[in-house]
């Protein structure tokens, strides 16, 4: 398909973009990469201690629950933001250049992938002290997850680059339903809380429950639900077809509307 070839044509390129944007992330900062191992620790240990007390749930238990859902959060919320102006921010490169524009929205989700990929780095430190007995064969699972994780992440990237080029109103509109998204979504709290015939529905058709629910339980070393690896993996898969198809179809065309 045209979609592989171009980014396989462009792979150095998109190594280079991917490279500096990390490392102008970091630029003039004394801790660095560091960053990405202490906000997630801190962002942690700070709600953490307030929501496990607010809904009297032993903080030992509350802690990795909280991380391992807040962080595939936040890069769900990254690429989806992010890529509202991958084309936008790459004006010079797709109009002074032949550059295929497929590559600009993974640019966006690979630097956000990579930040996950910290993040769980010091996710794994703080569970192997908490946890020690957890880990094992359940966790294999987690390799999967990332990448089905980051073909949603291209995924959304990508639709809502092209979505946002068309209609500028798009980005503000997308924050707002992820923040929504994201309180109707059991990340902050267990699910069991909304274990109830009248709340079950909350969370039941709600595409994020599925999706997260296959990257937390192995990062946790609990085993997954199957009905989760059958709704998650058909969610993202068929976003990153619908992605994929649309880019390509609209291909440089989109230059006129930059």
């Amino acid at each position: 398909m045209k979609y592989f070839k171009h980014v396989y044509k462009s792979r150095y390129i998109l190594r280079n973009l991917v490279k500096q944007d990390l490392r102008n992330r970091y630029r003039n900062s004394i801790l660095g990469v560091g960053w990405t191992l202490l906000t997630p620790l801190g962002l942690v240990a700070i709600i953490g201690t307030v929501y496990s007390t607010i809904l009297n749930q032993p903080i030992e238990d509350f802690l990795p629950y909280l991380f391992s859902g807040l962080m595939p959060w936040l890069f769900i919320v990254q690429c989806a933001d992010g890529g509202t102006a991958s084309f936008i921010s790459a004006e010079g490169y797709i109009k002074q250049t032949q550059t295929p524009i497929e590559i600009f929205p993974i640019r966006v989700a690979l630097v956000a992938f990579v930040n996950l990929i910290y993040s769980l780095l010091a996710f794994s430190v703080v569970y192997i002290f908490l946890k020690p007995d957890k880990y094992g064969l359940d966790m294999i699972p987690v390799f999967i997850s990332l990448l089905l994780m980051l073909m949603l992440g291209i995924a959304l990237s990508t639709l809502s680059a092209v979505i946002n080029t068309y209609f500028r109103d798009y980005a503000p509109l997308q924050s707002l339903v992820l923040q929504g998204m994201f309180y109707a979504t059991p990340i902050m709290f267990p699910t069991e809380l909304l274990n109830k015939p009248n709340y079950r529905w909350i969370y039941e058709w709600n595409p994020f429950y599925y999706i997260m629910d296959i990257i937390r339980k192995p990062l946790l070393g609990d085993p997954v639900y199957i009905n989760s690896w059958i709704v998650a993996p058909i969610i993202i898969v068929s976003l990153w077809l619908i992605s994929i198809v649309l880019i390509s179809k609209i291909g440089r065309t989109i230059t006129f509307r930059i």
